[in-house]
């Protein structure tokens, strides 16, 4: 999120109409919250529900509980000058927010409103706060002073820390329905001529969020996703052992692929639970899942299924991990998993 937040930025998606409308509602009637993250899974379009609260809480001259966009505070904001409105985000990708950058805004917060309205911080990345610069937060969590607003984005699966998440309400931003994020998608690749079920299986791929499936498609994820899938085949065929898979896989972007792999665990666990295939979110895979469902001991499975997740957390802690030893454990785990049955 840059510090300038564009009037060509602003509005809401259609699946997040009725939450908009709710903060309308509590904006109207002067029952916003002080403090208030807006989390969800990536690619529902939280930056840009942000930004249009922003610009909604520092109108001067509201239309229908919207920015107008024309008053000063509007061209203010637009021209990323405003003084009442401060952003708090990592000096580079995938580093802490900083106590100091935390410092720096306590002085502007604790005056009057230069505009003689509200006074707005955004925190773009509520997970990236380190427990130095949350305690520093805290004080103005607490006592943030009157038309004071925090606005924390989060992004599902890192954690807040309990200290700062205790202090604000939450919002969690809806995923779209399938036929709505289904008919969205398909507008906005409709030169790319992809089938329904292509599409589906994008929206699929990105977890219900309709903008990383565009991500998504741009990066080609699916073929990533289809390789990965016939490697951890040919481990349990024998084909090939967890070490030359994890050779391959360190070089690759982890995240994503652990990600699908807990889906893929967690469609197991359904299986074993219920041996019925309609509860399967992974669709296309069902007849690899059964097999390996029939060949493997629950247990074995929540125990992979634990171990990949505190992967994800340690990575999203920032870690100095090594991705081959996580890779080749990790590996080993899904090779003994279909043995574990028997």
């Amino acid at each position: 999120m840059s510090e300038q937040l564009s009037t060509l930025s602003l509005g809401v998606y259609p699946w997040q109409q009725d939450q908009w409308l709710q903060l309308q509602n509590m904006i109207q009637q002067q029952r916003f919250p002080h403090a208030l993250i807006v989390g969800g899974v990536p690619g529902l379009g939280k930056l840009k529900f942000v930004n249009t609260l922003v610009a909604a809480l520092l109108c001067q001259n509201k239309i229908n509980d919207n920015a107008c966009g024309h008053c000063k505070s509007c061209q203010l904001l637009a021209a990323n000058s405003h003084p009442d409105f401060k952003l708090l985000q990592p000096v580079e990708a995938g580093k802490a927010i900083l106590v100091d950058q935390v410092r720096n805004i306590q002085h502007s917060m604790a005056t009057t409103a230069q505009q003689g309205g509200a006074r707005v911080v955004v925190i773009n990345g509520a997970s990236d706060l380190n427990l130095n610069s949350a305690n520093a937060l805290l004080k103005q969590l607490e006592e943030p002073g009157d038309n004071s607003y925090f606005l924390l984005i989060h992004q599902w699966p890192k954690m807040v820390l309990p200290t700062v998440r205790s202090r604000c309400q939450l919002l969690d931003i809806a995923k779209p329905t399938p036929k709505q994020g289904l008919n969205w998608l398909q507008q906005q690749l409709s030169d790319d001529e992809l089938t329904i079920e292509a599409t589906e299986s994008l929206l699929q791929l990105a977890n219900g969020g309709p903008l990383k499936a565009i991500e998504l498609h741009a990066s080609k994820a699916q073929d990533l996703r289809h390789q990965m899938l016939v490697e951890l085949t040919a481990i349990l065929r024998g084909q090939k052992t967890p070490i030359e898979v994890a050779q391959i896989w360190q070089k690759k972007p982890l995240v994503p692929m652990l990600n699908w792999w807990v889906e893929w665990l967690n469609d197991l666990v359904k299986l074993k639970m219920t041996e019925d295939a309609s509860h399967v979110s992974n669709t296309d895979i069902v007849k690899l899942l059964q097999a390996v469902a029939k060949r493997s001991d629950i247990v074995a499975i929540y125990t992979l299924l634990e171990n990949i997740i505190q992967q994800l957390n340690f990575i999203n802690q920032r870690r100095n991990l090594n991705p081959q030893l996580v890779c080749e454990e990790l590996l080993h785990q899904w090779y003994f998993l279909v043995k574990s049955g028997n």
